[in-house]
């Protein structure tokens, strides 16, 4: 009898360590195992969480280790770019875009003073990027450049003395005198306007002068833009010009960014295009417009005409 507890002891035993075994067995099966992260994986992660912060990374990545925008312009052009050399400050309407693309896409934004005439020459050289001063796309430049999505349009009218009465279109102009700005789209415009040479040209240094010679009585106009000359007689109150025939403008430019033909250029026209592209989307493009002119330009009949006659793909 002795004999058989003893066995049924040790078998009871054996049940025991083997439904422990097994136990400890299956605990150990069923522990999950997670693997570390690859090097190759922590990348991809880092660069998608980069990507959706700055979806303009990868291209500002590809300009290398010259990551400054140059940005050639005269500052005198109210209210587009504006050089105050008293407080030796940038202001404008131009400048503060530029300043928002910097920021938004993580460049340098860098600018460089020069007069009009010099700023493509500068470009041509590569020693700045493009151009800011409500600069024109015409069929000249775009042999040379390519050129963003349009960022402004600008009627220009015949401007005249506040007590002309002889001149109220563009018709009235036969026989007489408009003074152009050098290197300026404007002279492109006119010669397209007047093919017959049926009014005189006289070429000056700057938008600045054209309108004192107006205001003088040496010229009898000049083109200028519509909506900027509010903004040159604000700072010359002792100017008495005034814009005629508004509703039947001589011209409209169509303004944009140009790039110059090169790797370089290229990027950056990508790039500029992109921002330009996402900022009238969002709206924070109409933003900046009414800060500075009180409408938003892209909603302009111009700009209407301009898209319908040249849709976006």
């Amino acid at each position: 009898m002795k004999r058989f507890i003893a066995l049924m002891m040790v078998f009871a035993l054996s049940l025991s360590l083997f439904a422990g075994c097994a136990k400890e067995e299956e605990t150990t099966t069923a522990a999950p195992t997670t693997a570390a992260p690859t090097t190759a994986a922590k990348e991809e992660a880092t660069t998608a969480a980069t990507e959706a912060a700055n979806p303009y990374a990868d291209l500002v990545a590809k300009l290398g280790d010259d990551k400054a925008v140059r940005v050639a312009t005269p500052g005198n052009y109210a209210p587009f770019t504006i050089y105050d050399q008293s407080t030796k400050e940038w202001s404008g309407f131009e400048i503060e875009l530029w300043q928002i693309m910097a920021e938004k896409a993580g460049f340098e934004f860098e600018i460089v003073q020069l007069d009009n005439p010099a700023t493509f020459a500068e470009l041509d050289l590569g020693r700045v990027d493009t151009v800011a001063k409500q600069i024109s796309i015409t069929p000249a430049r775009q042999e040379k450049y390519d050129f963003t999505q349009p960022f402004f349009f600008s009627p220009y009218c015949i401007t005249v003395k506040g007590d002309r009465t002889d001149i109220n279109s563009w018709a009235d102009m036969e026989g007489k005198t408009i003074g152009l700005a050098e290197g300026s789209a404007m002279n492109e415009f006119i010669a397209q306007r007047d093919p017959d040479n049926k009014v005189a040209k006289n070429i000056y240094e700057s938008h600045g002068v054209i309108l004192e010679q107006v205001n003088l009585g040496r010229v009898d106009a000049c083109p200028y833009a519509f909506l900027v000359l509010p903004y040159y007689l604000e700072s010359h109150p002792d100017f008495d010009l005034k814009s005629v025939a508004t509703d039947d403008p001589v011209y409209t430019e169509v303004n944009a960014y140009p790039f110059a033909r090169t790797d370089r250029g290229a990027i950056l026209l990508e790039l500029i295009d992109m921002i330009l592209g996402d900022m009238i989307a969002d709206g924070s493009y109409g933003e900046l417009c009414e800060k500075w002119f009180g409408m938003d330009v892209m909603e302009s009949q111009p700009a209407k005409d301009y898209f319908a006659a040249n849709p976006k793909n």
